[in-house]
């Protein structure tokens, strides 16, 4: 038994500490890893177990007792990493909004106590350690098992775009001169609400911005609607030309949530490879390949949350790649910063320090794509130009006249004159973008302004949108396709059939319309 007694003892020193440390944040990366870089994680990671190395170090030499210092360092890394949640809860609760200038120093208070009652207490902790160790090897082991998982089901798809048909080869070879070919714009606003949801629900009449766009040769799609309510599958169903697996829907029958639904087609219903592979479709795209093939360039637009895996796709198959994100973002600004640091005691202190930051990378990052997207009619030789523009989707960092919006209303949905401010800001933006587009371009282009769906109910965030449940599949659906009879297009078209119609039209393709929704 003496090596048993020996193991024990090895067991008995708190490592746990620096396990518990890194735990939360692998957690959350593991949870995202579909959609996030490990760089992203990575300074969050060595900051914590940074300061849990010197906290333990420190309470260590003043309470003389490394497993006692262990178990003190457990305690507040458990009030640290569920500070931004307990905050939310008494928010929510409608009893009290608390401050963190009272909150903060009670819990502050509640772990010196804590810290004094196990240095009083005369146990060595051998056992209470062992189980610690045990419990966080475990955590961290079965996160580090997702990951790697990932990563391997990932190197094991083919990363490089897809190969030309011999019917795309013989097309390109038969193309008339590329100087007659129109310049072709999707423009994507994220969550732009259809005009009857604004209506019913924000007491808005947006007629001004569609009567503009029509009296300037654009087609309105009224009654277009979309499947699903998720971006990747928006896009990915658009320039695939095909219906995928629904994906998420939202399920009034469950007390009103998104739950996730068995695929149609058997691709991906639960795999946690269902993200990356609708990332590569918009990257790798069947619009991208049919318009190559016939002399285009790809042009890509991302948006602040896609400097990811998604961006990484887009940038590795588009001629030219425009991200004011990933050129000029700071390494404390990200999606994935934010929803951290927002559950920890450092969540006042974060928004103090970032939140200027955060505000300016995205609203310089939507004027950014905005005014570049006005120097496409510039660059000589037709175009395909996708941009992803995050906006009027939250964070409401813009007013109506591209005001600047205080932090705490950034998320904002519940009081809805920062969503509507918004989204009077962006339709100005289009219209003026439009006008920019038409009046440079020599050949008349083609230009499709598409949400990817329409504003959704927050059924998981007392703070959402106060709105019909299913006013998410109504959308904007606009274009401007000049030559074409407009009278042989349905008010309904479906998003996938968009290209298939131009296609159809302008390249003598012959994609049969599939059913609208």
């Amino acid at each position: 038994m003496a090596w048993l007694k020996k193991y024990s003892l090895h067991w008995a020193a708190p490592v746990y500490v620096l396990l518990l440390a890194a735990f939360p944040v692998l957690y959350l990366y593991a949870y995202n890893v579909a959609d996030t870089k490990f760089g992203e994680a990575a300074l969050p990671m060595a900051l914590c177990l940074a300061g849990a190395a010197v906290l333990w170090v420190l309470l260590t030499l003043i309470m003389r007792n490394a497993r006692k210092a262990g178990i003190a360092i457990a305690i507040f890394l458990l009030f640290f990493f569920t500070y931004g949640r307990l905050y939310e809860a008494l928010e929510n609760s409608g009893m009290f909004v608390p401050t963190h200038g009272y909150l903060l120093p009670v819990i502050l208070f509640i772990w010196g106590y804590c810290v004094y009652f196990i240095s009083r207490v005369k146990r060595d902790f051998r056992t209470t350690t062992t189980v610690l160790n045990v419990v966080a090897v475990a955590l961290i082991a079965i996160n580090l098992f997702s990951i790697v998982s990932y990563e391997i089901k990932l190197a094991r798809l083919d990363t490089g775009a897809p190969e030309e048909s011999p019917a795309q080869t013989a097309a390109a070879s038969n193309l008339t001169e590329v100087d007659t070919l129109p310049d072709i714009y999707f423009i994507c606003p994220d969550e732009y609400a259809h005009p009857d949801t604004m209506l019913e629900y924000y007491d808005y009449d947006n007629s001004e911005f569609f009567n503009s766009l029509e009296g300037k040769g654009f087609f309105i799609a009224s009654q277009s609607k979309t499947r699903s309510s998720q971006t990747p599958q928006c896009l990915a169903q658009i320039l695939s030309m095909k219906y995928l697996t629904p994906g998420m829907v939202y399920d009034k029958s469950r007390g009103g949530c998104w739950m996730r639904v068995a695929a149609s087609e058997g691709e991906y219903p639960d795999d946690p490879m269902w993200s990356d592979a609708n990332y590569r479709r918009i990257a790798y795209s069947k619009v991208a390949d049919f318009l190559r093939a016939r002399g285009y360039e790809l042009v890509c637009f991302g948006s602040a949350n896609a400097v990811n895996r998604w961006g990484a796709y887009m940038e590795d198959n588009a001629d030219l790649y425009f991200n004011y994100f990933k050129e000029v973002g700071s390494p404390l600004v990200s999606e994935f910063q934010e929803i951290l640091w927002s559950t920890t005691m450092l969540r006042p202190f974060y928004r103090y320090v970032s939140g200027s930051q955060y505000e300016a990378t995205h609203r310089r990052q939507t004027l950014y794509t905005l005014e570049h997207l006005k120097e496409m009619p510039d660059l000589a030789g037709p175009k395909f130009v996708f941009a992803h523009l995050h906006c009027p989707h939250p964070p409401l960092v813009f007013g109506p006249e591209g005001e600047y919006i205080s932090s705490e209303n950034w998320q904002n949905l519940k009081d809805k004159q920062f969503y509507l401010g918004q989204y009077i800001f962006i339709s100005a933006e289009l219209e003026k973008l439009v006008d920019v587009l038409l009046e440079g371009s020599e050949i008349p282009p083609i230009i499709i302004l598409q949400s990817d769906h329409g504003l959704r109910p927050r059924c998981r965030s007392p703070q959402g949108a106060d709105i019909g449940t299913e006013e998410w599949q109504k959308i904007l659906n606009v274009m401007y396709l000049p030559g074409m009879d407009y009278s042989e297009i349905s008010d309904s078209i479906s998003p996938v059939n968009t290209f298939r119609l131009i296609f159809n039209h302008y390249f003598d393709a012959d994609y049969p319309l599939l059913e609208d929704d």
